[in-house]
């Protein structure tokens, strides 16, 4: 008979050795902020352990703190699923999974993972948001960008300028959508998931940073005190790094950035970002509304439904958002995952619903090295 239970300190090392030989990698390699000595993980993990005490399967929850414009959101990251193979079968994550669920729901505004759909739908979780991926190859740079100064721009790795994860803390944290980090983490937060962080500089001067892949064709993260030197940038990054293409990501609702890059990448997609657990539909409708209608201005309507039980009427005037915590009597009914792919995907183009097409998708967007 398994025993569920929080982790404790001492399990570190335990856990530590199970999640590398369920994942394959090193795990404090991997996610630094969050899996070292010196971080209280026994605070963000539950564990199963056997009849004689050995740690079989674990599943882990990081708490963080979301602001979108004037709103401050609670989320809660779920990772580091992890159940030995000799144990798959016994129910073990399901029964983890649920413990933290029925712990933070009532605590937290939404959750969110990165995962496989069907499974990550048994517990809620509907695959959205929206993330832009833009390919620009070295036609593109040569081309497009011909006439564009670099010369001035100068890139290196983050660690080594003075105050360099300093600036990139205090620059996240002031963005007008962020995940908050704290400083004294932010090199490690920076590394997560085998990404390389960069400054880049203008005669010296730091002016924004990016984090890449290992083989430097991705960019995860891409900040610029101004997105007017976005393709200076970018021109002195082919430059640098001597590379033929790139794939750069980017939230939807960075409109001034997606100008940027439209203007010259070869090509791009919309893809979905991770999947989304809405606890609270009004806070995160409100939020995440507000942002898109400053974005763009939205159509205006009226729509009231009872969301999962929850019930919402949102009015989108001249005036902006308005979203109540009511519903009307003839209001939509709708369970907890048809309210889901009405606000995280583009299926509402396609459900009898009557609400305007531009109010959905919500823009949604975590960046990698902020996921767990």
């Amino acid at each position: 008979m398994a025993c569920y239970r929080n982790a404790e300190k001492n399990d570190y090392c335990e856990f530590i050795d199970l999640s590398n030989y369920v994942f394959g990698v090193d795990f404090e390699k991997v996610l630094p902020k969050t899996f070292n000595k010196n971080f209280d993980f026994e605070k963000i993990t539950k564990v199963a352990e056997d009849k004689n005490g050995k740690l079989v399967a674990a599943v882990c929850v990081l708490p963080q703190q979301l602001t979108v414009g004037n709103f401050c959101l609670k989320a809660n990251f779920l990772g580091g699923v992890a159940v030995h193979p000799r144990y798959r079968g016994e129910n073990h994550m399901i029964t983890l999974i649920n413990m933290w669920l029925d712990e933070i729901k009532g605590s937290c505004d939404i959750s969110v993972l990165g995962g496989l759909r069907q499974r990550y739908e048994y517990f809620g979780y509907t695959p959205g948001g929206v993330q832009l991926e833009y390919l620009i190859n070295i036609h593109n740079i040569k081309h497009a960008l011909k006439d564009t100064e670099s010369a001035d721009i100068s890139i290196k790795p983050l660690a080594e300028a003075d105050g360099g994860f300093e600036f990139a803390a205090k620059f996240n944290n002031n963005k007008n959508v962020n995940v908050h980090r704290d400083v004294e983490n932010t090199d490690k937060i920076m590394v997560c998931y085998r990404q390389h962080p960069f400054g880049v500089f203008e005669n010296g001067n730091i002016i924004g940073y990016f984090t890449t892949s290992l083989n430097r064709e991705e960019i995860s993260e891409f900040v610029l005190c101004s997105n007017k030197d976005t393709k200076r940038v970018l021109k002195a990054y082919f430059e640098f790094f001597k590379i033929e293409k790139i794939t750069v990501t980017v939230p939807e609702y960075e409109t001034e950035l997606n100008r940027e890059l439209s203007d010259f990448a070869e090509e791009y997609k919309i893809a979905f970002n991770c999947n989304y657990n809405i606890f609270n539909f009004a806070n995160v409708i409100r939020a995440y509304l507000e942002l898109k209608n400053k974005s763009g201005r939205l159509s205006c309507g009226r729509f009231s439904a009872v969301m999962g039980g929850q019930p919402v009427t949102v009015t989108v005037d001249v005036n902006g958002v308005l979203v109540e915590n009511k519903a009307d009597e003839d209001a939509f009914v709708m369970d907890k995952m048809e309210a889901q792919r009405l606000l995280l995907t583009n299926a509402g183009r396609y459900m009898d619903i009557d609400v305007p097409n531009d109010w959905f998708p919500l823009p949604l967007f975590w960046y990698r090295v902020d996921q767990f």
